[in-house]
């Protein structure tokens, strides 16, 4: 089959065959599934009219590599300051020029809290990358207040090479999820169970034929 062949077209999201061949294990997830996630993710939370905002792939990379006005364009539109809960999958990739990478984590900002939490299955792997988009993003987000504390979180620990951006998935929605009391209260280590993890790939699979047909059908 055409490994470009377009499975999914999802709002900004645009997923061909190439992609979705990613969610079968052992591979590790690129840019564009977990960019589609998390829009899949925001659009639930958004509808039930939660102000929570999931930062893309791409746009966190930018956030990671650079500062000030050059991120302004990017971040204005997001109005990150009326957001109750801001999330971004970070990666340890530091090009600016091409995608890639080895490892995937969580980056939560909850401003009740004013904290910012990090969640790494193979913590401290991307402590520094992680610390450089809270530096990037503080000031879109702080209206000038003090610095934003960063706390590194205790998190399951994967057990392969290869589940890191699943893991970074469930982190993402496990944070939306307890912070707008979806789920009963629980850990994070209680949520991001290796049942879930096994399970996740399969389900994200059948989520993604399932949109693709019912778009078919409109």
């Amino acid at each position: 089959m055409d490994p470009d062949k377009i499975v999914l077209s999802y709002h900004d999201s645009l997923l061909r065959l190439s992609d979705v061949s990613l969610l079968d294990p052992p591979h590790w997830l690129n840019d564009r599934l977990i960019g589609f996630y998390f829009e899949y993710l925001e659009r639930d939370h958004v509808k039930n009219g939660e102000r929570v905002c999931f930062i893309t792939p791409d746009v966190t990379q930018f956030i990671k590599l650079y500062r000030g006005s050059e991120l302004k364009m990017f971040l204005e539109p997001l109005s990150l300051c009326e957001k109750e809960l801001v999330i971004l999958a970070v990666n340890d990739n530091s090009s600016s020029e091409h995608s890639g990478g080895s490892h995937w984590s969580t980056l939560v900002f909850d401003r009740e809290s004013y904290l910012y939490f990090h969640y790494d299955s193979s913590s401290p792997s991307n402590h520094t990358p992680a610390r450089q988009c809270a530096s990037s993003l503080s000031p879109f987000l702080s209206r000038g207040e003090k610095e934003i504390p960063f706390l590194e979180e205790a998190s399951p620990h994967q057990h392969n090479s290869h589940d890191c951006g699943v893991y970074a998935l469930l982190f993402a929605k496990y944070s939306s999820l307890s912070k707008f009391k979806k789920i009963d209260p629980m850990s994070v280590t209680e949520y991001a169970t290796l049942e879930r993890v096994n399970r996740w790939r399969s389900d994200t699979k059948k989520l993604i034929f399932s949109l693709a047909n019912d778009s078919t059908a409109d």
